[in-house]
């Protein structure tokens, strides 16, 4: 059995369902993406592998998270594995943070949802994804052809040619939709900043609430009661802002 652990949302299905077919384990070369981008559809994974979110330096394949990619890993977590039902995924990846537990929000209100995580995602999101050491990170992924040194490491045998797995990866690659969200948020942000035009890049409601809670960082604060339907474009979101010099969150 091999042991894959990774922190949660950072593609340990995609890599082990790549190790499956890709090495002597598997008479095929075919790779399932689910229309998420999710690999949870990989279901013979019990066969041979022992996967968790330990990741515990003794494990045979550890994929560590990039620091500028924390956001990209939640939005994965939240779709793929909570089917975007954000009090379920806060409740069960967040606990401490449950809204359940605070009287003072109102439950099920969008924008009120959006307001209360902005408050606390960027620090947790920095712990859940700190620093470990691992084998390779998300990043590689998606820019280098990490299997077949990782195949040989555990001692498996090659049995697809590079241009397989190119392709696969090309095609992986397409269907990810949340790489990038971070990077893509800071620098919609900038623009709201700097009044510049563009869409919003936003996604998800934890994209929305990150999106909130940076711009709280630089002094600005959000017009958001009875905000449920977030602004699509920076000049609408500009004009709901107003700057707080007070802000220390």
């Amino acid at each position: 059995m091999i042991h894959v652990t990774w922190q949660p949302g950072c593609y340990g299905n995609y890599v082990m369902q790549s190790i499956y077919a890709y090495s002597n384990l598997s008479n095929g070369t075919d790779i399932h993406i689910e229309s998420t981008g999710s690999s949870h559809g990989f279901n013979i994974r019990n066969k041979f592998f022992i996967y968790d979110h330990s990741c515990s330096p003794t494990a045979d394949v550890i994929i560590s998270a990039n620091c500028r990619h924390q956001l990209d890993y939640a939005n994965n977590q939240l779709v793929k594995f909570f089917y975007n039902d954000i009090h379920n995924y806060v409740e069960r990846s967040f606990p401490n943070y449950s809204m359940d537990s605070n009287g003072l929000w109102p439950h099920g209100s969008r924008w009120a949802t959006r307001e209360w995580i902005s408050f606390w995602l960027v620090d947790a999101l920095e712990n859940a994804y700190g620093t470990i050491e691992g084998h390779f990170d998300t990043v590689d992924l998606f820019d280098d052809n990490v299997f077949p040194a990782l195949i040989n490491r555990l001692g498996l045998t090659m049995a697809v040619d590079n241009a397989t797995m190119k392709l696969n990866q090309a095609r992986w690659v397409e269907q990810q939709r949340f790489h990038n969200s971070q990077q893509r948020c800071e620098l919609w942000i900038q623009d709201i900043r700097y009044q510049l035009s563009s869409d919003s890049p936003c996604q998800t409601l934890l994209d929305e609430a990150y999106v909130q809670h940076r711009l709280r960082q630089q002094g600005y604060e959000i017009r958001c009661d009875g905000l449920d339907v977030f602004p699509t474009n920076s000049r609408d979101l500009r004009e709901l802002i107003y700057e707080n010099s007070h802000t220390n969150n």
